[in-house]
């Protein structure tokens, strides 16, 4: 089975409107990896993709503009992945998983030239 396919049996995105979108994870090892101790990984999450984050079961909302929504939702698909390879998320992946998709001006990240 390939990874895409895990990913897609795993996580489950709807859109609520144009400021909310709720994530179901199916998984719950998956889920309480991403989550993380205490809601931390969420709570660091919910600061660097300037949303605001509701977490209840296996659903997971998100309020806030819609650039921010989909850095929290490609966020949380590159953590399911990352869990899918490794069983396993650390702390610098949360950080990885939406500075990954920023562009060079959004993040702290001076180029060499």
């Amino acid at each position: 089975m390939s990874e895409i396919s895990k990913l897609d049996q795993n996580l489950i995105i709807r859109k609520i409107d144009s400021e909310t979108i709720n994530i179901q994870i199916t998984n719950n090892t998956i889920l309480m990896s991403i989550v993380g101790q205490f809601d931390q990984n969420l709570k660091e999450l919910e600061k660097l993709t300037n949303t605001v984050i509701f977490f209840r079961g296996n659903s997971i909302t998100c309020k806030g503009k819609e650039a921010n929504l989909k850095d929290f939702s490609e966020a949380i698909k590159f953590l399911i992945g990352k869990y899918l390879l490794t069983n396993l998320i650390e702390k610098g992946d949360i950080m990885l998983s939406v500075k990954k998709n920023m562009k060079p001006e959004e993040s702290n990240i001076k180029s060499f030239k």
